[in-house]
């Protein structure tokens, strides 16, 4: 009977982890977001090292057919990927397998590290299995637009029923957002859509311009989505193209409209050389946004933002990549965002 049981015992070790059936809702979704975010990032810093190498854009949408029309490189990154997946240990810590040097400028050198990368998000699920961890986190408790429909209830600042928001990178069509009965339509988009039909996959930044006032948003979230985006320069970009989609506020209106929330991980505004709070409100500022809430959390920090409309745009205001701090910058981050 107890070697019965042991045998049992074994079997159920080898069904756990990342490799155990997704119903059984086993996936440490925060150990499995740290793991895959932090090759994400680092794969981020290769890209721009192999556009400088090439002399040319190379980013996650285009660096697989650069490589392609490389024969001699393909076969080194696709034959190095390929490796990686086939030794790596689904138990060992993430960080211990691959030693990230970002000083390295030789081009086939950044294509070995690619390729390494590349084969440890695949071999741990992939870009979409990240999502679903985070997915199962948002359905534990980690759903930030909580928070946005609480201040929404506070300030009052929705009083109409015909109000409508544009969700940036929705993960799960039931969150509170979706489900609070404030807006008259939610929009989703997502880079890779869990939900066919209720979340559009969509890039934001290739969504076309509204034509009219009525296909823009009285309310824009944006949680936890300008972090990934690859350079500061596009995540400027992007906030820019957000003011495009937002109403045009209108004076005398019983909403505080209109909005945008935004979510970004703490140690964007709290550790990094380039990047704080008081900077990121002079950078908000110059695009007509006037911050009205803020909440920091222990990982996370949450704004909402009112924006005041194109008349209070500053007009030729720029803000660089420029340190900001020096002290302790040996453990501080690069996170930063350009406006040109």
């Amino acid at each position: 009977m107890g070697g019965s049981k042991n045998k049992n015992n074994k079997k159920n070790k080898k069904k756990s982890g990342l490799l155990a059936p997704y119903r059984s809702a086993k996936i440490t979704d925060s150990s499995l977001r740290k793991k895959i975010s932090y090759f994400t990032k680092k794969k981020t810093i290769i890209l721009q090292k192999i556009s400088v190498s090439l002399n040319q854009q190379v980013d996650e949408g285009n660096y697989i057919d650069i490589i392609k029309r490389k024969n001699d490189i393909w076969d080194v990154y696709e034959s190095i990927k390929e490796d990686t997946i086939r030794s790596i240990k689904l138990n060992q810590s993430s960080r211990d397998l691959i030693i990230i040097n970002e000083n390295l400028s030789n081009e086939l050198d950044l294509i070995e590290l690619l390729a390494k990368i590349d084969g440890e998000i695949l071999k741990r699920g992939g870009l979409k299995t990240y999502q679903i961890a985070s997915t199962l986190g948002q359905a534990r408790g980690g759903d930030s637009s909580k928070k946005l429909i609480e201040w929404l209830n506070f300030l009052k600042c929705i009083n109409t029923c015909d109000c409508t928001a544009l969700e940036i990178g929705c993960l799960n069509s039931k969150n509170a957002i979706s489900t609070s009965k404030i807006f008259k339509s939610v929009t989703r988009i997502d880079l890779r859509s869990q939900e066919p039909g209720l979340i559009l996959e969509q890039n934001f930044m290739e969504r076309p311009l509204p034509i009219s006032n009525l296909e823009k948003f009285d309310l824009i979230s944006c949680s936890l989505v300008l972090n990934f985006v690859p350079t500061p320069i596009e995540r400027g970009d992007m906030l820019k193209k957000i003011t495009k989609f937002l109403k045009k506020p209108i004076k005398n209106n019983n909403n505080m409209t209109p909005l945008l929330f935004l979510v970004l991980p703490l140690p964007c505004v709290k550790n990094s050389r380039y990047l704080n709070n008081q900077l990121l409100d002079k950078i908000m500022e110059s695009i007509g946004f006037t911050k009205i809430k803020y909440y920091e959390a222990k990982k996370v920090a949450y704004w909402l933002w009112l924006w005041k409309g194109e008349e209070s745009i500053q007009k030729g205001k720029t803000f660089n990549k420029k340190e900001i701090s020096t002290s302790g910058s040996a453990n501080k981050n690069n996170f930063c965002i350009v406006m040109k």
